[in-house]
Parts: structure tokens; C-alpha cells; sequence
């Protein structure tokens, strides 16, 4: 293991020690600062780090705490903002030079301000690729294996949270850009239901996707995260759930492409799951990953190129100007045909499992590859388009790499509330998901 690796601490663990009085905001803080100092040279996860506003930030929700306020799990906790979203005084450049230019934002992003609301302390922000697409690469490096790519598009924010800079972190998901990174750098993640986070204040990808998710070092830590931003009535905050039933997927296309030390990984966490009291059975879908894969790229390429047709070809990678054209080219009515495609995969895929079935995959066929990609994120994108909320969960480590090994656990779309109440509970707590 790299001894770049540190963890961050749990929010859990982090909240108590401040409640009993062995430990402040303004410490954590201050540690977060001096190990972004240690180690972020080689990892390079951080684009700014805002220290004297989270320092104040902390020093002002510690009054509030001595004071008998506290606002939840939340206060006094730091969190890292991925640079798509707008943090107030801070210019979001999305890794582009078509935005090198652009003014700090005047405002917060609308997730940015319900965390701060809840008590989180933003340290700054992380890398990301060019306008969370597949090109340009930022200059972030995974903390485990620097020769090695951290995922992306949310390429900072997973390695920030892996090298034990800060416990949270935002990440966006249009296609595998919050799931797979978290995988890759061996943390948690929780994307909600897609599309139930509004975007105000995030640069678009493909409106029909983009949505914001959390990391941290556990998938419960996300959860922690995402209930400090979402929407009241997706009622993460404070969720509990009756114990579900995993599915593990049977689908060709995992079949075809999972790599042993992946596959042996998730299937020792089905174990766990079965051995902590969870009926786990194996089972496969009326709609396949492969067909999801192929329309999701469609309507994602044909949503690019409607929402950035302006961007200057010169001042963006090639990638990006070619996909452009490419969305372009795709008339309205393929458009919506596709989009009524996918409409017909959920509908397919979910009318096979029960309400309190979630639904156990490998994150990506195989660990981290080396830096030059963002890596193969066909396991995820068909878990964005199934529509419902996506937990990335630790796997072990590959025998042969001992690079860490991630799994999905995931469920239908609304039931977000069910996902946050099983990494919420005793059972989850105890195997640290």
C-alpha cells in the first residue's frame, strides 16, 4: 500500500469526538491543512484551498457548538467541492481553457449552500476533467499507485478524500464520474436517484444525467454527505430501512469483462452481506447492460452538443469538439427516440426485482489502470441510466495489484431513502460500508 494512503476519520467517529469535547472544528481543520501540505505535491488533487475561510468557518461553528447548537452530523465536518461547482469567491474553470477567464462565481451553488447550512466547512476545490468528459485529464494521481488514474470525472475529489486531506467530498455523475472514481481510489461514494438533485450552479454535461453525488471514506460518509444537500422529500436525513434483499446481477456483460481479482473481491462482499443476516441471491435482468451502454451514449453525445454548441473548438480538447459535432448530428427525433429507449430499459429492468431489492455489481471490470485514462466505466453507466441511487462500496484489494476493488449497490429510482437507511444502520456500521 502506498503511504500516501491516510484515513480521514468517519463522520460518526469525527461528530462524537467533537460532542464529547476531544476535538474542534478549527482541529480538523487545521489537520486537513497539514496534510494537504504533506502530500498534495504528489497527489495534486487540490485546485484551491480556501484556509483562512474554513479556519473562520470553524472557529464560528465551534462557538456554536459550545454555545448547545449543533446542527447535525455535519458540523464541523470539512468537505472538498469538485470544480464544476460554483463555491462563492472562487472561479469554476472545469479544467478548460474556454473558462481560464472566467470571474469568481458570485454565489454559492445551490448544494454547496444546503451544506453549509448543515454545518460543513468547504476547504476548497478539487480536480476534475475537462468539463467532467473524458478529456483533458487533470493533473490528480491516485493515491495508492501514482503511476495510476484516479477515475474520473471526479478524479480530486476521490483521491482527495483517499490521501486523508478532507472526510467529504462533491463529485458530478453524468455517466461513472462519482462511482468509479471511488472505486478506483479505494472509497465511498452515494449518488442520488439521478436528476433529484438540482443543478443550479454546476456546469451542465448532459442535463438528462448530470447529477451531484458525494464521497467519503465509507459509503455511509457519502450518505452522511448527500443528506446534507438533497431534497427533503428523497428523506435521506436520519433514514432507517428494514434489512434489504441483494440481488448480485448475472448480466452478460459483466460476465464478459470482469477481471478475477474484481469478480473474487465483490463476491467476498456478497459473503459479508449473507454472514451479517442479508438474503443474497443471484439473478439476471430483461434489460442488458450492453443495450444501455450504447443508448446512453447517445442521448448523453446528442445533450452535449445542444448544451455547449458555443464553445470555441480551439479552447477545448479535441474530444469534447468532436463529441459536439457529433450530438449535433443526431436529429430530434433519434434524440427522443433514444430517450424513450432508455425509459424502456428502467421499465424492463425494474419490473424483474421487488421494492426492497438492491442490486450488487463490480464497480468496473477491473482496478485502476494506469494514468492516461479515466478508466472502463461500462459497469456504472448502466446503473445511471436504471435511474435510482447508486452506492459504491469497498471490495477488498486485488490479489495481484493490491490496488482496492469496488462494488455498486443500487436500487430503483425514489428509493434513495432505503439505500441511506441500510448504510445508516448497525448492520452497515459494524462492516464499515
Amino acid at each position: 500500500m502506498s503511504g500516501l494512503i491516510q484515513d480521514p476519520g468517519r463522520v460518526r467517529d469525527l461528530s462524537a469526538a467533537m460532542a464529547a469535547g476531544s476535538l474542534t472544528a478549527e482541529a480538523l481543520v487545521r489537520r486537513c491543512l497539514d496534510r494537504i501540505a504533506a502530500v498534495d505535491g504528489q497527489v495534486q488533487a487540490w485546485i484551491h484551498v480556501l484556509a483562512d475561510e474554513a479556519l473562520a468557518a470553524a472557529r464560528s461553528l465551534d462557538a456554536e457548538r459550545k454555545a448547545g447548537t449543533v446542527r447535525g452530523p455535519l458540523h464541523g465536518i470539512p468537505v472538498a467541492v469538485k470544480d464544476v461547482i460554483d463555491v462563492r469567491g472562487l472561479p469554476t474553470r472545469a479544467n478548460s481553457p474556454s473558462r481560464a477567464d472566467a470571474p469568481p462565481a458570485t454565489a454559492d451553488a445551490t448544494v454547496v449552500s444546503h451544506l453549509r447550512a448543515a454545518g460543513a466547512i468547504v476547504l476548497g476545490k478539487v480536480h476534475t476533467t475537462e468539463y467532467a468528459y473524458f478529456q483533458s485529464l487533470p493533473p490528480t494521481r491516485n493515491p495508492w499507485d501514482l503511476a495510476c488514474t484516479p477515475g474520473g470525472s471526479s478524479a480530486g475529489s476521490g483521491a482527495a478524500i483517499a490521501c486523508g486531506t478532507v472526510p467529504l467530498a462533491l463529485g458530478t455523475q453524468t455517466a461513472g464520474s462519482v462511482n468509479r472514481p471511488a472505486a478506483y481510489t479505494g472509497t465511498g461514494a452515494f449518488k442520488p436517484s439521478t436528476l433529484a438533485i438540482g443543478g443550479v450552479g454546476v456546469v451542465p454535461l448532459a442535463p438528462s444525467f448530470d447529477t451531484v453525488g458525494a464521497f467519503g471514506q465509507s459509503a455511509q460518509d457519502a450518505a452522511y454527505c448527500a443528506a446534507g444537500y438533497a431534497a427533503d422529500h428523497l428523506r435521506l436525513a436520519g433514514a432507517t430501512a428494514a434489512a434489504p434483499r441483494i440481488v448480485v446481477l448475472e448480466d452478460p456483460l459483466i460476465a464478459r469483462l470482469v477481471q478475477p481479482g474484481t469478480a473474487a473481491g465483490v463476491a467476498a462482499l456478497a459473503e459479508t452481506l449473507a454472514g451479517a443476516g442479508l438474503a443474497v441471491r443471484h439473478a439476471s435482468a430483461a434489460a442488458g447492460f450492453d443495450d444501455m451502454l450504447a443508448t446512453h451514449r447517445r442521448v448523453m453525445v446528442a445533450e452535449l452538443g445542444r448544451t455547449h454548441a458555443a464553445l470555441p473548438k480551439d479552447r477545448i480538447a479535441p474530444r469534447i469538439a468532436e463529441d459536439i459535432a457529433a450530438g449535433l448530428a443526431i436529429s430530434d427525433a433519434e434524440y427522443h427516440a433514444a430517450l424513450r429507449a432508455l425509459a424502456g430499459f428502467r421499465r424492463a429492468f425494474w419490473a424483474g426485482f421487488e421494492p426492497e431489492d438492491l442490486v450488487l455489481v463490480p464497480a468496473a471490470p477491473d482496478v485502476a489502470p494506469e494514468a492516461g485514462t479515466t478508466g472502463d466505466p461500462s459497469f456504472v453507466i448502466p446503473t445511471t441510466v436504471l435511474g435510482g441511487p447508486v452506492a459504491t462500496l469497498r471490495a477488498g484489494r486485488d490479489p495481484a495489484t493490491g490496488m482496492p476493488v469496488g462494488a455498486l449497490l443500487f436500487g430503483a429510482p425514489g428509493a434513495d431513502a432505503r439505500l441511506a437507511g441500510f448504510l445508516f444502520s448497525a448492520t452497515a456500521t459494524r462492516l464499515d460500508l
